[in-house]
């Protein structure tokens, strides 16, 4: 088999947006406000692409020191602070919270602000369970409130550009898809939320961007089974191999495989390659931040045609982030935006069954790894509306 060569390749670039720091509502018409849970380094980042989405400002923030919440909001111009969570909840100048405490604290803070009526974006993962994801769920759907967990990565052009290309079946059926994505973890400080026993280990904190790929190449295929194993350190999952088998629309077709390895002992290149019958698609570098989508089809025999898509982030007024690609977050924040506007409770590029059928599969990858495995229980129950 001759290696694979490119008869013809087309590239496509998108603008880069052009972006503006903007303070305090009164700079804005009628904007979405933002309240934040946390003024931790997560919030920080989320504070600054704020400031960037046309339509959107922080109008409050709450820390449970209220020293570190009058800091954070005088740093990110933000009008009104608080030392207890509470406040921004009920606060009449809030549209929606965004919740950016440690993982184990998601649960109990979405569930106050969905009780008290308010839209929710909760960083992922949404919380520690699947239990726990499916209540917050039912309620915000019992209250007619808009929930979201912070899968920003769906939310960014190159993503939307492969769901399309993968719908038209430019790709052919999928195959199977395959991914990597790793980083060091602290290990000089055993304090680190990282090393957290309830909500710690590498699966929790960045196994869910692996494991929505599969929604996006097999979008009307059944969950079927999850397999994984790994290795554990300080109590929790350290370095995961994981399997994941979709039951395809079509039952004469094979079933559908998402692949993927997660770790925190190294820097990985973070690639995601889908591969159908007719081509593939590549997701360059770092894929969580995708700025780049490759497509190449098949053109005989050891040819293929490629088309590039380029889509960069905005001009960058800030220049320090505390997670590389953290502009990122305006597309979240303006696609949040305009589902609140339209009045809808969730948002397309990630919805409630995104959620489920996500934390499905972290909850099985998590008690696997860590020895307290049980088999997958009902084949695609999350797929169920």
């Amino acid at each position: 088999q001759p290696a694979s060569t490119v008869a013809k390749m087309l590239h496509y670039k998108a603008a880069a947006p052009m972006v503006t720091r903007r303070l305090f509502s009164s700079q804005q018409l009628n904007p979405i406000k933002w309240g934040i849970l946390s003024a931790g380094r997560i919030a920080s980042d989320y504070a600054k692409a704020i400031t960037i989405t046309d339509g959107a400002v922080a109008s409050a923030v709450a820390a449970r020191c209220p020293t570190k919440a009058k800091e954070f909001a005088t740093l990110h111009g933000i009008d009104k602070s608080y030392g207890c969570y509470h406040d921004v909840i009920n606060s009449p100048e809030v549209d929606v919270v965004y919740i950016a405490t440690t993982a184990d604290h998601h649960f109990e803070w979405a569930k106050q602000s969905l009780l008290a009526g308010k839209p929710t974006v909760v960083e992922k993962p949404m919380t520690l369970r699947l239990a726990d994801t499916k209540e917050l769920i039912d309620l915000a759907r019992q209250n007619n409130t808009f929930l979201m967990e912070g899968m920003w990565t769906r939310c960014f052009p190159a993503m939307h550009k492969l769901r399309q290309i993968i719908a038209a079946g430019e790709l052919g059926r999928i195959v199977y898809c395959q991914g990597d994505f790793g980083w060091k973890f602290p290990t000089n400080n055993l304090d680190d939320r990282i090393w957290y026993k309830e909500s710690g280990g590498v699966t929790l904190d960045i196994g869910m961007y692996c494991a929505q790929i599969g929604r996006v190449a097999f979008p009307s295929a059944s969950l079927k089974d999850v397999r994984a194993t790994g290795t554990v350190k300080n109590g929790v999952d350290y370095s995961v191999m994981a399997t994941v088998r979709y039951q395809q629309e079509d039952i004469e077709a094979e079933d559908g495989l998402l692949q993927f390895a997660v770790t925190g002992a190294a820097n990985t290149e973070e690639r995601l390659v889908i591969q159908g019958t007719k081509g593939r698609a590549i997701l360059d570098a770092p894929f969580h931040v995708p700025e780049r989508l490759r497509v190449s089809k098949d053109q005989g025999r050891g040819e293929t045609e490629e088309m590039v898509y380029d889509y960069p982030l905005p001009n960058d007024p800030f220049g320090v982030w505390n997670n590389p690609g953290s502009i990122g977050f305006f597309h979240q924040i303006n696609e949040v935006g305009k589902a609140l506007k339209e009045g809808r409770n969730e948002c397309d590029s990630y919805t409630w069954n995104d959620s489920l059928e996500v934390a499905l599969i972290v909850d099985e990858i998590v008690d696997q790894v860590r020895g307290e495995g049980n088999e997958l229980s009902s084949s695609g129950a999350c797929r169920q509306q």
